[in-house]
């Protein structure tokens, strides 16, 4: 009996001393990686709020990015075409802020921010990876994480569903960007739904992926 109640109370003061570290900074280091960097504008350059190919409507002619400006990179599309976040769009109520554009465009880091790790600092002046369709990642090993760019079909139980507000598509509930939204598009909605977020077609896009249900 008494070497019972000693495991026991072993076994408590080891549960005690897991949750305590648990709740420890270093738990909850993947959250305060910097997965979104900064690097300067090369050159002007179009971009295009869905990937440019025939059949797609609604891109901005009037897009562009020039030198003295700031995007961020998450990830190559292929040797032609990267996936950027423009920073003097990312507060904007009415236009798009994630789009396409040529990766020779954009320049080197601007440095600072905290990635691979939380105490760590990214140095100014490299190069945006040559990786294809891998966005930077704080759960994987290596620190990316490969991007669904063709997301699989799903069963369509509504053809004409209406996007209220404008929005990104995901290759995942709340992953990676692989394309935009607008309100007033309407979406092949389908019966797939996950934590907030639904499977649609875009035939604008000419793309399937995910889409925030608080857009419909």
């Amino acid at each position: 009996m008494h070497k019972r109640m000693l495991r026991r109370s072993v076994l408590g003061v080891a549960g005690c001393v897991t949750l305590a570290l648990m709740a420890l900074p270093e738990a909850s280091a993947a959250r305060d990686v910097a997965l979104i960097l900064d690097y300067n504008v090369k050159k002007t350059c179009q971009v295009y709020e869905n990937y440019p190919k025939d059949g797609v409507v609604g891109n901005d002619p009037n897009w562009t990015i020039k030198p003295g400006e700031i995007v961020a990179w998450r990830y190559n599309v292929n040797s032609h075409w990267a996936m950027i976040s423009d920073k003097k769009y990312r507060k904007s109520k009415d236009h798009a802020w994630w789009g396409f554009v040529d990766p020779s465009c954009i320049g080197t880091s601007v440095g600072g921010e905290p990635f691979p790790t939380p105490d760590s600092s990214y140095p100014a002046g490299r190069e945006i990876p040559k990786r294809v369709l891998e966005g930077r990642s704080a759960v994987e090993k290596d620190h990316y994480r490969k991007v669904d760019f063709r997301v699989a079909s799903g069963p369509v139980v509504d053809s004409r569903q209406r996007i209220d507000s404008k929005g990104t598509l995901r290759d995942f509930p709340n992953r990676f960007v692989i394309g935009n939204v607008k309100g007033d598009w309407h979406v092949h909605r389908t019966s797939e739904r996950k934590a907030g977020w639904t499977k649609v077609y875009v035939p604008n896009a000419k793309r399937w992926g995910w889409v925030q249900d608080t857009h419909f």
